[in-house]
């Protein structure tokens, strides 16, 4: 038995919900750690048994409670602290996924194994993880990684264009509902954000016309996306926790 293995089950969510995203109890048993490339990701099974799911920005101090890492991986900047101990370490080669290439990242083979494995393992799937990177990862009916696709994500293409020209600054207070204001909108910071997320949504909408398979959706763009994929009649199964669950039931 794998020494990372505990004892707890996984968390299954519904498809097309709200970002769900739930606070930490103070007395845990067991956590998990994530840290991405902008953000950390966090599960803790608390005294209750149930497993609950959080993301921030990046807090090393947040290690220093004294609660123990079941497992950890990272595909972003790592910290250094007593508790990312090596045997706790997630390795892509423990991700029940067939045929992983060695480059993979960690967290698309995690999105593409737990859409896979909660759709029942009977189909392809196409998970997309709308965070700092847009990943679409197409995993066959056989639970074979199949590839996909890549995209800057959201912020990155603002900072992009901010850094690359003289004229444009990263906007910080754009249109409370992107989809619901004007199509074209007057206002340069709300037109370069609308203009990037119909950028990632025309992405997922062409990998859906090429491959019509289940959609997984996770990734803190997701709420951003959601709506309008929905709008054009896409189906989608909303994970906001899909990375996580996944850890989750690899190590237990």
């Amino acid at each position: 038995q794998h020494p990372l293995r505990g004892t707890a089950p996984g968390v299954r969510y519904s498809c097309a919900r709200d970002d769900g995203r739930r606070h930490l109890t103070v007395e845990t048993r067991q956590r998990c750690l994530l840290m991405g490339n902008s953000r950390w990701h966090w599960a803790d099974r608390a005294s209750d048994g149930v497993w609950r799911y959080t993301h921030s920005q990046p807090m090393p101090q947040a290690l220093d409670s004294g609660v123990p890492l079941t497992a950890w991986a990272g595909v972003g900047p790592v910290s250094h602290h007593s508790l990312l101990r090596n045997d706790r370490r997630l390795d892509l080669d423990q991700i029940p996924l067939r045929d992983v290439p060695p480059w993979l990242g960690i967290d698309r083979a995690l999105a593409g194994w737990g859409a896979w494995r909660q759709s029942g393992q009977t189909g392809a799937v196409m998970a997309v993880d709308a965070g700092t990177v847009l990943s679409l990862t197409r995993v066959t009916g056989d639970g074979q990684f199949d590839g996909g696709w890549l995209s800057a994500g959201l912020r990155l293409q603002l900072q992009a264009m901010a850094r690359g020209t003289k004229a444009l600054t990263e906007p910080r207070d754009t249109a409370a509902d992107v989809w619901h204001a004007a199509r074209f909108p007057r206002d340069t910071g709300d037109a370069m954000h609308r203009g990037v997320l119909e950028s990632l949504l025309g992405l997922i909408v062409s990998a859906q016309a090429q491959d019509p398979v289940p959609l997984w959706l996770c990734g803190g763009d997701a709420p951003s996306l959601l709506p309008a994929l929905l709008n054009r009649g896409i189906h989608v199964c909303h994970a906001p926790d899909l990375v996580m669950q996944s850890m989750v039931a690899v190590v237990n």
